[in-house]
């Protein structure tokens, strides 16, 4: 299947929510290794986001909080794949990551679900196939 854009356009003008259900639970990709600097860049940077639609979040630059599309068969697409519960990942399918810092290691992976980002994956050392 090809997603025909970056994001669900039907909620292009819905804001950002964030969802955790579907992260993971292992250590080196979930919340519990972060440190408290780490968890505060996390949380003030999913509070800008949840500021923005998604055709804001969509256009951002991006080299520093705009998603980058997962490329399907690729690692990191199979990775959000695999912890995707949703019933929709059939027939949609936008998945990409975002960075917390501009430039920066620490990115968070997940799909769109309706107006939803649902994280799969913290990434705060830059281990996820780079």
């Amino acid at each position: 299947m090809i997603t025909p854009s970056k994001i669900d356009l039907r909620y292009a003008e819905h804001k950002v929510l964030f969802l955790i259900c579907d992260c993971s639970l292992d250590k080196h990709y979930s919340f519990w290794k972060l440190t408290r600097e780490q968890a505060e860049k996390f949380i003030k940077k999913l509070r800008y986001v949840e500021q923005l639609t998604w055709s804001q979040f969509s256009n951002l630059p991006r080299d520093s909080t705009g998603p980058t599309v997962e490329k399907q068969n690729t690692d990191s697409f199979n990775m959000i794949h695999n912890q995707n519960t949703s019933a929709e990942k059939i027939a949609e399918q936008y998945y990409f990551h975002f960075r917390i810092e501009p430039r920066g290691l620490f990115r968070v992976f997940g799909y769109q679900k309706k107006q939803y980002f649902c994280i799969t994956h913290i990434d705060y050392e830059g281990r996820i196939h780079h």
